[in-house]
């Protein structure tokens, strides 16, 4: 089969308090709000589009996100070296768990881990030029 497909376009995350999460994902990561409607906020940054869905009431905000479980491990946006360092300062200042500016032993790139309300993993990578 041959897929005619040149990017990602949208993914979703399941979310356990969908207000605290778009607040975060507006306001520390940069994304712009689209669309509001009960259980979903759209949102959009980056060149992609992202789906918050509210963890359903059965949950009881039981189930957190394990990235050693089969399924997402972590996402990881592009960004550049030089800007690394300012990004670690600014989400330390608003409080974000991150690791700071590491390197990657592998691809040799730079990159900080960080977490957003529910623990999931992204990362801002940088590869070497």
């Amino acid at each position: 089969m041959a897929i005619d497909a040149n990017g990602l376009n949208h993914f979703a995350l399941t979310v356990s308090d969908l207000e605290r999460s778009k607040h975060f994902y507006t306001q520390v990561m940069g994304f712009q709000s689209l669309l509001d409607v009960e259980g979903l906020a759209l949102i959009t940054g980056y060149g992609v589009l992202v789906g918050l869905h509210a963890a359903p009431p059965s949950s009881n905000g039981e189930v957190i996100f394990d990235p050693g479980r089969i399924g997402l491990d972590h996402l990881a946006l592009t960004a550049t070296v030089d800007s690394l360092a300012e990004l670690s300062r600014e989400l330390d200042a608003k409080g974000v768990p991150n690791n700071g500016v590491q390197q990657d032993e592998l691809t040799k790139a730079s990159y900080i881990c960080m977490y957003d309300p529910d623990g999931i993993p992204w990362e801002f990578y940088a590869m070497p030029s």
